[in-house]
């Protein structure tokens, strides 16, 4: 009986979607929702942030910051630099810990490097910064209701929250539809936002001055901590860049920097600029700097056309959310929860009602506690900044370990990254009192739940191990079996090399064992992100009636049974039949004697253990197939 293909042979080939014109197009709603409503509130922030009057030298020197931030950070840190680091197409945080990471069968837990513990850090964050994305992008947009009538002022909350949940609710039915949508109407967005920066500038045309650097190092220098600070605010200008590295892999790098570079830079150029003329000509446009551009008679349907951006914005960030989810489990930092696939064609897409109840929640709870863009603005930034250096150090390590970049060229270049990302950062610290602890918190419960979970994960793989009988004892022993099994038996098993819970207390396994197939199957997580059907298992055959199978998901599949099992049939071993039953384990957690977890954790652990999904549920293995046998995992 041969194999299939080994995982590791070959490179499963990208299946083009569209030509590169239309992957643009599509990135415009997918990739750049977030970094492109960021001019409803960025400059007002960074004015409020630094506590300057609006004059010539403050507008000049922000705008400034806010070009060349787009310049360095945008342009060159992740369209020029790390989009070229990619994990067999695809990109984000937790695809550089996938690269970076050796491959392991699935269920055993990482290695708690401080690798792990950085990007686990990150990717909290970038939670955090799903949760305020929504809250912060429908209001500032609603609120320019109130900038064309003062009467629609006690509405803009109500609406909001009207918005958002209408948002979360249909999340169910998938955005492959609705998403056909949003390229066009992100390209109307940009072309409108472009086109009232330009009018703007052609009034008031110093404002061009600001793309020269030492206006804005000027500003930083002279007005001392506040100088500093106004980097917590500047920062909101590249909120959503994390998205231009994640979604790699649904466009492509290509399509993407044309997207960016033909159309959304630009046209944020022209509106940050533009918003900068309209306050050289009149100081009071501070209020609404962004709806001050639009003609009095243009306000209502520029409103709906910015709350349209800003739900698209939403909807990346929210999908962003359940893409980290589904890679968060894939890589055994998060208990397994209910995965849904929302599209047949694009296996990125996908649903995750548990997160998708916690983001409504925590979205409508900021709506209705903060009230206002400003004061959401005050607590916005942290996370976004705290994502991209833990991004900058992941990469750092991949290209000096994993791609053997010379450090020469890669300390110096890194080196950059972090100070900028470091000084959003420590910029952004005194927001905390204002907000920025709610993302804090999200990544204290995100890193303590990884940790449990790890740790917890490590002893049961130990448990396991215990009651296993090796192959070699296990064939020594075995009796003179009948002409014909009586069936087979599938051992979900992380480790190949025994039999498990023939030791201890379930011998009596070794009774039916004699009797029947024995079949030892291993999830091994790929490190590639997605495998073709001739790829998915390996199959050997060191005794008649023993048969380990290695079967390969990529990291971004979910392991699902049915695709083993047909891929094991054309390899001619049959399991799909009524006579195949499988086994795997049902820890029950004590103390240990011995150096025992905290009791927090180990209670936290058994929480985890009792609402995660169970393997065999996410694999859709039949109810009446299936064996569980209790084991004890003392921690």
């Amino acid at each position: 009986m041969s194999a299939a293909t080994n995982v590791e042979s070959r490179v499963r080939p990208r299946t083009s979607i569209g030509t590169k014109p239309s992957l643009a197009l599509a990135a415009l709603g997918i990739v750049f929702g977030d970094i492109g409503t960021s001019p409803l509130y960025t400059l007002k922030t960074c004015f409020t942030t630094a506590h300057v009057d609006v004059s010539p030298g403050s507008v000049l020197g922000i705008v400034s910051l806010l070009f060349w931030t787009l310049v360095v950070v945008v342009c060159v840190k992740y369209v020029g630099v790390l989009m070229r680091v990619d994990h067999e197409g695809e990109g984000g945080i937790l695809a550089l810990l996938a690269l970076a990471s050796p491959r392991t069968p699935l269920g055993l837990p990482l290695r708690a490097n401080w690798l792990v513990w950085v990007v686990t850090i990150g990717a909290a964050m970038l939670f955090g910064d799903g949760i305020i994305t929504p809250a912060i992008s429908v209001i500032s947009a609603v609120e320019g209701v109130g900038v064309a009538t003062s009467a629609a002022q006690p509405f803009v909350v109500p609406i909001s929250a009207a918005v958002l949940l209408g948002l979360f609710l249909i999340q169910a039915r998938g955005t492959e539809k609705v998403g056909r949508l949003f390229g066009p109407a992100m390209l109307v967005w940009f072309v409108i936002i472009a086109l009232l920066g330009a009018g703007a500038i052609l009034h008031e045309p110093r404002v061009l001055a600001a793309l020269l650097p030492w206006y804005a190092l000027g500003f930083v220098v002279h007005h001392g901590a506040f100088g500093f600070l106004v980097f917590g605010a500047v920062v909101l200008a590249v909120t959503g860049v994390e998205a231009l590295y994640a979604d790699l892999s649904h466009f492509g790098r290509a399509p993407i920097s044309a997207a960016w570079f033909a159309l959304v830079f630009p046209a944020l150029i022209l509106n940050y600029f533009g918003q900068g003329a309209k306050l050289l000509a009149n100081p009071k446009a501070l209020d609404s700097p962004f709806f001050a551009l639009a003609p009095g008679w243009s306000l209502i349907p520029l409103v709906v056309v910015a709350t349209a951006a800003t739900v698209i914005a939403s909807q990346a960030l929210i999908s962003g959310a359940f893409t980290l989810t589904e890679q968060a489990i894939n890589l055994n930092l998060w208990p397994r929860l209910t995965v849904l696939h929302t599209s047949s064609e694009r296996q990125g897409q996908v649903y995750v009602p548990a997160v998708n109840a916690l983001l409504a929640i925590a979205c409508l709870v900021l709506v209705f506690t903060f009230r206002s863009s400003d004061r959401l603005a005050a607590a916005y930034g942290l996370a976004v900044s705290a994502t991209m250096l833990a991004t900058s150090i992941a990469f750092y390590f991949v290209v000096t370990n994993v791609r053997q970049w010379k450090k020469r060229y890669a300390v110096p270049l890194v080196a950059l990254f972090v100070t900028i990302d470091g000084s959003f950062l420590l910029a952004s610290a005194p927001k905390i009192v204002d907000g920025a602890w709610i993302p804090i918190a999200i990544a204290v419960l995100f890193v303590t739940t990884a940790v449990t979970w790890l740790e917890g994960r490590r002893c049961v793989s130990k448990s396991l191990i215990e009651l296993q009988m090796p192959l070699d004892e296990y064939l020594r022993d075995a009796k003179p079996r009948a002409a014909e099994p009586l069936g087979t038996m599938v051992f979900l098993t992380n480790n190949p090399s025994g039999i498990p819970f023939i030791g201890s207390k379930h011998r009596w396994i070794r009774a039916r064992a004699d009797d029947e197939n024995v079949v030892l199957l291993t999830l091994v997580r790929s490190p590639r992100p997605h495998l073709g059907e001739t790829e998915r298992v390996r199959i050997e055959l060191p005794a008649p009636r023993l048969t380990i199978v290695h079967a390969s998901y990529g990291y971004m599949e979910r392991p699902r049974i049915a695709p083993v099992l047909q891929a094991c049939g054309l390899a001619g071993l049959k399991l799909d039949t009524d006579e195949t039953s499988f086994f795997y384990a049902d820890p029950k957690i004590v103390r240990a004697q011995a150096d025992p977890l905290a009791t927090w954790m180990r209670r936290y652990f058994q929480f985890l253990v009792r609402n995660a999904r169970p393997l065999p549920d996410d694999m859709e293995i039949r109810a009446e197939r299936r064996v569980e046998l209790g084991v004890e995992v003392a921690i």
